[in-house]
């Protein structure tokens, strides 16, 4: 395997070479590809997408001559985000301390490298440019994300104490997060929980996965609230304990019942669609929507919830799956 980038990956890859043996990984990494921050060499490493040998490595890991090692280009930084009026944001709740929105699907959180579409950030900044001042800069207020397509109840930080506070409370699990999910299939047991450690996939940066190495523990609640047996579609609450990427979704792949409608996680969805068109309208995004959220709220610690309707669409579908019954 050659030095250097390829193209057909996305990856860098080098071979440790005599003299590097027994330095650390960081250390080889920061002085072969300067132009990348110690920072951003660090971030990859944590998130295990460095790998030695095809094992994901720790930063601080002592290198052997011949050993390979692969990693992808990290981006640049983002940095300062402009408003965007045009974001239109549905208020679930606003005090002087938090504001409680009702997230669409189809719009991103926060800008990513790659993504410049328009994001719930930008329609924040445009609604209260103060927030700019508040945590990153590129995710002002922030605590939680949901997925671009995935609705429903997000809560962010006016302050910079308040963010703090829900930030603490959200790394204890003190936070309550409830959501809503039209799957494929039934799962075995009407209820029950998931603990599957989730990690960045080896090969396919856009996916989570179990079993790939450098896992997160993730526990996921589950109880299915009604079965469709016509259309083979269940609808799900879903309790999630922890706050891992695509932990909903990956779960209930787990469990074979993946979420309607998922691009990445899902198939069959044509085919569900030509054998019920009344179900095609709706089929444009995974079915999962944050139904519920309970927070400690910052200025009185005391447990507030938060609650988003359920979206058109979801609504919409579950409507045609109680038609298809009678």
């Amino acid at each position: 395997m050659e030095d250097g980038f390829n193209p057909a990956t996305g990856l860098i890859t080098f071979t440790v070479r005599p003299p590097e043996e027994k330095r650390r990984l960081d250390v080889v990494l920061a002085a072969r590809y300067p132009a990348f921050s110690r920072t951003q060499l660090a971030r990859l490493a944590k998130e295990g997408q460095v790998r030695l040998d095809d094992q994901p490595a720790r930063a601080r890991a002592s290198l052997a001559a011949g050993q390979t090692v692969t990693f992808p280009p990290p981006q640049a930084p983002l940095t300062d985000w402009p408003p965007e009026p045009e974001v239109r944001l549905e208020i679930i709740y606003e005090d002087d301390q938090i504001l409680v929105v009702n997230k669409p699907w189809g719009l991103a959180v926060h800008p990513a490298p790659g993504y410049r579409g328009p994001t719930l950030t930008g329609g924040l900044l445009a609604r209260d440019g103060q927030l700019a001042e508040v945590g990153e800069r590129h995710r002002p207020g922030l605590v939680h994300r949901l997925d671009k397509d995935t609705s429903g109840v997000l809560v962010t930080a006016k302050t910079e104490t308040a963010l703090r506070s829900l930030a603490a409370s959200f790394s204890r699990r003190e936070t309550k997060k409830c959501y809503l999910a039209l799957v494929r299939g039934r799962p075995a047991r009407g209820r029950g929980q998931v603990e599957l450690p989730i990690g960045r996939h080896p090969t396919q940066r856009h996916k989570m996965a179990a079993g790939a190495g450098r896992e997160r523990p993730a526990r996921t609640i589950y109880r299915v609230l009604r079965h469709f047996p016509a259309p083979g579609v269940s609808l799900v609450m879903l309790q999630l304990v922890t706050g891992r990427t695509h932990q909903a979704r990956v779960h209930l792949q787990s469990l074979g019942t993946p979420v309607l409608a998922d691009p990445v996680y899902s198939r069959g969805v044509a085919d569900l669609a030509s054998r019920f068109p009344q179900l095609a309208p709706g089929l444009n995004r995974q079915m999962l929507h944050a139904r519920r959220l309970t927070i400690s709220h910052p200025a009185t610690g005391r447990p507030v919830t938060f609650r988003a309707p359920w979206p058109p669409d979801f609504l919409n579908i579950f409507r045609e799956l109680l038609k298809l019954e009678k």
